[in-house]
């Protein structure tokens, strides 16, 4: 490389951050000391982006997982703290371990791990966050068919064995919500009318059309911070209310109840956020956005962070649909 001058050394410097996306911007730490309760973040890199930074950021694992981890200012320095802890014992890192962090956008890094002998750390790639499932059920993560890891065969197992637990809370939170919401939710909604329910006229479901829902949308690739919510009756046939995973809604969305906007393509639907207490909803135009997109049970619905809203335009989730059943058949309308 032929020498460069200081002043041309100074432009690709401002050029480099201030020009290039902010995926172009990594920085890398090798796990020394006390790693395990802290990781500093590097001067140059907090320079460039303190004004960038958010009090909170989010690490996202090969696996695709992410976990949220708190910055703490200690002189000069900004670290990362409260929730570092986790992602270090989640993903068993150890000394001497090499990690490269990619900055995607609004404070949520990418994050790589490489092992002593300078390759890509394999378990990397199968860390679910849930640890007390993953110590009790480690070995589903083999596929029985080819004995090769599978994070799908994983989550397929975890994705059944959680099913009845994770529709019971579901419906107790559903069942949570005040008589008047679930009415008003009902009964201002013209598409519905008022008392109006609906059932499926498609042909019955197999195992195979839910587990083909289940691996598209977990497949699913973003930059952007998402998640994925299997549609259940209370949200496509009956009451209309749509419960968002908290760990997302915390993150993501406004913590005060506002109109957002869902977007399939080029074509938007106004929808009321709701926030009562921790439970986040959709509820008054959620009806309208499931009866025009032909949602049914069993379908997939991946909500992805498009905008994050100004004050003249209301924040924006892009929503990525993957049906148990392609062909679409309309619903038929039944009595309450």
């Amino acid at each position: 490389m032929t020498d460069v001058c200081a002043q041309c050394k100074t432009w690709r410097k401002k050029q480099y951050w201030n020009a290039f996306p902010d995926n172009k911007h990594h920085f890398f730490k090798i796990m020394l000391g006390d790693f395990e309760s802290y990781l500093r973040i590097p001067r140059k890199f907090k320079d460039e982006y303190k004004e960038k930074l958010l009090q909170r950021v989010t690490l996202r694992g090969p696996s695709g997982d992410c976990w949220t981890v708190a910055l703490a200012q200690r002189g000069e320095d900004i670290e990362l703290r409260n929730g570092w802890r986790d992602f270090v014992k989640d993903h068993s890192l150890e000394e001497g371990d090499f990690l490269v962090f990619q900055h995607v956008e609004n404070s949520l890094f990418n994050v790589l791990m490489f092992d002593k002998t300078g390759c890509e750390r394999e378990d990397s790639h199968f860390v679910i966050q849930d640890r007390d499932i993953r110590a009790e059920n480690c070995c589903y993560m083999r596929d029985n068919k080819t004995d090769r890891p599978s994070v799908f065969a994983y989550d397929q197992q975890r994705f059944e064995e959680d099913e009845v637990v994770h529709d019971k809370m579901d419906d107790d939170e559903e069942e949570d919500e005040d008589e008047e919401i679930q009415q008003e939710t009902i009964g201002k909604n013209s598409r519905t009318g008022k008392g109006k329910c609906y059932e499926s006229n498609r042909r019955p479901l197999t195992k195979k059309d839910k587990e083909r829902a289940f691996r598209l949308a977990s497949k699913h690739s973003t930059t952007r911070p998402s998640c994925k919510i299997r549609m259940k009756q209370s949200h496509v046939h009956h009451l209309f209310i749509l419960t968002i995973p908290r760990e997302f809604a915390d993150n993501c969305l406004p913590m005060v109840s506002q109109e957002i906007r869902l977007r399939v393509g080029s074509k938007i639907w106004r929808v009321s956020l709701n926030r009562r207490n921790v439970q986040c909803t959709l509820n008054k135009g959620w009806a309208h956005f499931v009866l025009d997109n032909n949602l049914e049970t069993e379908d997939y619905c991946v909500l992805e962070l498009a905008d994050t809203g100004t004050s003249r335009q209301p924040l924006t989730l892009d929503v990525h649909i993957y049906r148990a059943v392609e062909k679409i058949v309309p619903l038929k309308v039944i009595l309450p």
